[in-house]
C-alpha cells in the first residue's frame, strides 16, 4: 500500500495494526521535504483520531512526533491527549505540561518527546549533573505541583531546580560506582576519552547526544584541569594514562559520603570482602566523627542501613569503637533515651525489621542494656518486638511497667506478651487504653498501633473481658474513665458500655443505677446515638477518591515540598515553607474529616428505592407553592446537594422540613413561604444515573 492509502486506512479505524504499518512506512520517508507532501492526509488522520487514545494509539503519537512531520494545532491537541495517557496521573499538572513544552509551538514536537522521555527517567535516587553550576547531586523528588526537582548535593545542602531547566539541560545517570568515576577531575584523568564516552552512554538514564557528552566533559575539565588543546587530546584518546603507581581502590571506610559508603559496602560484599581491619575501624570512626549532625538527621534511614551492614562484617568488640562518634548525633541514638522526642525515633519503625533487629543488637553494645530498655519502651511496636529479644526479662518488666509515655504500641506489646510477661498485666486497663488513644498528632509510625488498639477495644471480646477482670471491684473508675475518651464517638461509647456490661453484672447494675445515662448525657450537644450519614454511590465514590488522592498523592507531594522548602534555610523569611505548612495543615484537617465521615456513611443505590407516601431519600418531591409556580426537588443524600439541578440534600434546612412528611401535608418553607406537598414520585433515570 502507498503512504496515502495507509494514512486513509489508519484514519478509518485507528487500529494498532493500521497505525504500525503507517509508522513503519513514514519512517522510510523521514525527511522534512518528503513528509511535507502528506500534510493533508495527516491532517485528516488527526481529525479522526480518538479524543482519549488507548496506550497503543498514544505510543503511535509519541513515535510519529519524533519524525519530521508537518506540525499543526490539531496535531498538538492529539499529542497532548497521548501524553496524558502515557505519563502517570500525578505528573499531569499544568507546570509539568508547561515544562514539557506541549503547548509551545516554538518547540518542535520531537523536542517535546525528548523532554517526556527525560521526565520519565527522573526518579528518586537518580544521580544528576547540574551543568550550569558544575555540581553533582542526587534527585530526591519531582514536585509536579510546583514543577521543580529536589536535589541533594554531594557537597551537602539541597536545591529545588525548575523542571524546565532539568528537562532541557539536565544530565541523569544511574547510581553506580561507574558514575562516581565521572564526578571529579582526578578520577576523570584516570580515564581515556573513550572510557568517558562509554561510561556516559552506559550509565545515562536518558539519551545524550554526542554534543551533550562533549559539552559535559569540557565543563568538567576546562580550564581548571586542562587547556583546550590538552582537552582535545584527552577527549579523543582511546586508552587511559598509565600512572607510575596505580592508586589504591577506595574502601567503604574511606568513603566521602554516606551514599558512597553504602554503595562500596555492597560492592565489597559482592567480591567477598568480609574482614574489617584495625585501619578500617579507625577510618570508620573518623568518618562518623566528621559526619555533620544535619546530614545524620536527614539521612537517618540510610545511616541505619549502613550500621547494619558494617555490624555484619565487624567483630562485636569493634562496634563500640567505630560507632561511638554517632552517640547523640544520630537521631535514633539520643544521649538521653528516656527524654527523646518520638520524632527522633521514628526511623526505628521506618526501616525493615531485619535492619531494626541488627540496630537493636548494635545499640546494646554501643550503649548498654539499660539504655536500650529505656529506648525500647518508647519505640513503635515492631521495633519494640526486636529490642525486647535482646533484653533481660526482669529489667524489661521493671522499665515497661513504669513507662514515661503510655503509648498504644506499649499496651499492644503488653497484651500480646502477657503470658510471657505477667508483670505487665496491670498496664492493660481501660484508663491506660483511653490515655493511649487520646494522644493526637503522633508521628506516622505510631499511628498503626493506635488504630489497632481502638479496634481491639471495640470489637474483640477477649480483650473486653480482660479489661473487666483487671478493673476488679472498681466499677465506677472503669465506667468513669470513658468520660475522658475523646477518641470515641457517643455511639462507640454507648456500644462499649453495653459490651462491657455483658461480662460483668456489677457493671450492668452500675449502669442501670443511672451511671450510664449520666455519662452519655455529659457529652455536650451529643445525641444518645450518633446518626449515620446517607449518600449516593457516586458521592461516596468521589469522597473515597478524594481521600485516596490526599493519602497517595497530595500528602507525599506536600512532604517533599516541605523538605525542599526547609533546604532553603531561614524559616523566618521562607514564604515557600510557610505555604507548604499551611497546605500540610489543610490536608491533615481534610483527611481527618473524610476519614470520620466515611466511617459513618452508608452509600445508597437510589435506583432500588420505591417511593412511599412519605418523603425520604431517593424520591422526587413536587411542591405546590401559594401564589407561585410548582417547584420540583430531587430528595437525595447528605453529600449530593446541587441547587442548580434542584438536587436537595436531606441535611439542609429545607430537607429537614420535608423529610418524613407525606403527600397532601401543608408546610412552611425555611424562607417563610407556605407550600403543600403535591406529589412524591420516583427519581428520573437521568438523576439515578448521576447518583450511581
Amino acid at each position: 500500500m502507498t503512504t496515502e492509502e495507509l494514512l486513509l486506512n489508519a484514519a478509518e479505524n485507528c487500529s494498532q495494526s493500521a497505525l504500525k504499518s503507517l509508522l513503519d512506512n513514514l519512517r522510510e520517508h523521514n525527511n522534512s521535504r518528503e513528509l511535507s507532501e502528506f500534510a493533508e492526509p495527516l491532517q485528516l488522520l488527526w481529525e479522526k483520531f480518538p479524543e482519549e487514545p488507548d496506550a497503543a494509539q498514544a505510543v503511535f503519537c509519541m513515535e510519529i512526533a519524533k519524525l519530521r512531520i508537518p506540525d499543526s494545532a490539531i496535531f498538538r491537541q492529539v499529542l497532548a491527549a497521548a501524553v496524558k495517557t502515557i505519563i502517570p496521573p500525578y505528573l499531569c499538572k499544568a507546570g509539568v505540561l508547561r515544562a514539557i513544552g506541549l503547548r509551545d509551538n516554538s518547540i518542535h514536537a520531537s523536542e517535546v518527546i525528548r523532554r517526556i522521555e527525560r521526565l520519565m527517567a527522573i526518579k528518586s535516587g537518580v544521580v544528576t549533573y547540574i551543568f550550569e553550576s558544575n555540581r553533582w547531586g542526587m534527585v530526591t523528588n519531582v514536585d509536579a505541583l510546583n514543577a521543580t526537582v529536589a536535589v541533594n548535593l554531594n557537597e551537602g545542602g539541597a536545591l529545588a531546580i525548575g523542571l524546565d531547566k532539568m528537562l532541557t539541560k539536565g544530565y541523569f545517570f544511574k547510581n553506580s560506582i561507574a558514575t562516581t568515576k565521572l564526578m571529579t577531575p582526578a578520577k576523570l584523568m584516570q580515564l581515556s576519552g573513550a572510557d568517558f564516552r562509554k561510561i556516559t552512554a552506559e550509565q545515562s538514564v536518558a539519551h545524550l547526544s554526542e554534543g551533550a557528552v562533549r559539552s559535559m566533559a569540557e565543563r568538567l575539565l576546562v580550564p581548571q584541569t586542562l587547556n583546550n588543546d590538552a582537552f582535545e587530546s584527552w577527549f579523543n584518546s582511546e586508552s587511559s594514562p598509565k600512572p607510575a603507581a596505580a592508586p589504591a581502590k577506595r574502601t567503604s571506610a574511606n568513603a566521602r559520603s554516606l551514599k558512597e559508603m553504602d554503595i562500596l559496602l555492597d560492592d565489597e560484599l559482592k567480591v567477598g570482602l568480609h574482614e574489617v581491619s584495625e585501619e578500617m575501624i579507625a577510618a570508620y570512626a573518623e568518618f562518623f566523627t566528621n559526619l555533620k549532625t544535619d546530614v545524620a538527621v536527614r539521612e537517618a534511614k540510610l545511616l541505619c542501613t549502613i550500621i547494619a551492614k558494617i555490624a555484619d562484617r565487624a567483630q562485636i568488640q569493634a562496634w563500640e569503637k567505630l560507632l561511638a562518634p554517632l552517640k547523640g548525633k544520630a537521631p535514633f541514638w539520643p544521649l538521653d533515651s528516656s527524654a527523646a522526642k518520638l520524632e527522633q525515633l521514628e526511623v526505628w519503625g521506618a526501616v525493615a525489621v531485619k535492619i531494626s533487629g541488627k540496630l537493636a543488637k548494635v545499640t546494646m553494645e554501643v550503649f548498654d542494656e539499660e539504655y536500650l530498655t529505656a529506648l525500647a519502651v518508647r519505640l513503635p511496636l515492631k521495633s519494640m518486638n526486636v529490642c525486647s529479644e535482646q533484653l533481660d526479662g526482669e529489667l524489661l518488666d521493671l522499665v515497661f511497667s513504669n513507662p514515661p509515655l503510655m503509648t498504644a504500641d506499649l499496651l499492644l506489646w503488653a497484651w500480646k506478651n502477657r503470658k510471657k510477661h505477667p508483670a505487665l498485666e496491670t498496664l492493660i486497663k481501660l484508663e491506660n487504653v483511653v490515655v493511649a488513644l487520646n494522644y493526637s498528632r503522633l508521628p506516622k509510625e505510631w499511628g498503626a498501633a493506635q488504630r489497632e488498639l481502638h479496634a481491639l477495644l471495640l470489637d474483640k471480646e477477649d480483650f473486653q473481658k480482660y479489661i473487666v477482670q483487671t478493673a476488679g471491684e472498681d466499677v465506677p473508675a472503669l465506667v468513669g474513665s470513658l468520660a475522658g475518651a475523646s477518641t470515641f464517638t457517643t455511639g462507640e461509647r454507648q456500644s462499649l458500655l453495653v459490651k462491657l456490661s455483658r461480662h460483668s453484672s456489677a457493671i450492668r447494675e452500675h449502669l442501670e443505677a443511672g451511671a450510664g445515662s449520666k455519662l452519655l448525657a455529659g457529652q455536650d450537644a451529643a445525641p444518645v446515638v450518633e446518626e449515620a450519614i446517607y449518600t449516593s454511590l457516586a458521592s461516596h465514590r468521589r469522597m473515597v477518591q478524594e481521600l485516596q488522592d490526599i493519602i497517595n498523592i497530595h500528602q507525599p507531594e506536600n512532604r517533599e515540598a516541605l523538605k525542599t522548602a526547609r533546604a532553603h534555610g531561614d524559616f523566618r523569611e521562607n514564604a515557600e515553607f510557610d505555604a507548604a505548612k499551611e497546605r500540610r495543615n489543610f490536608l491533615t484537617r481534610r483527611r481527618n474529616e473524610l476519614e470520620r465521615d466515611l466511617a459513618r456513611v452508608n452509600a445508597l443505590d437510589f435506583s432500588t428505592i420505591t417511593p412511599s407516601q412519605y418523603v425520604d431519600l431517593g424520591v422526587t418531591v413536587t411542591l405546590e407553592i401559594a401564589n407561585a409556580a410548582d417547584e420540583v426537588y430531587y430528595f437525595l443524600g447528605a453529600w449530593d446537594g446541587d441547587p442548580e439541578k434542584n438536587y436537595l440534600s436531606y441535611k439542609t434546612k429545607l430537607g429537614e422540613v420535608l423529610r418524613h412528611r407525606q403527600a397532601g401535608d401543608s408546610i412552611t418553607l425555611p424562607d417563610g413561604r407556605s407550600a403543600k406537598i403535591k406529589s412524591i414520585t420516583a427519581l428520573p433515570e437521568s438523576v439515578q444515573a448521576d447518583m450511581a
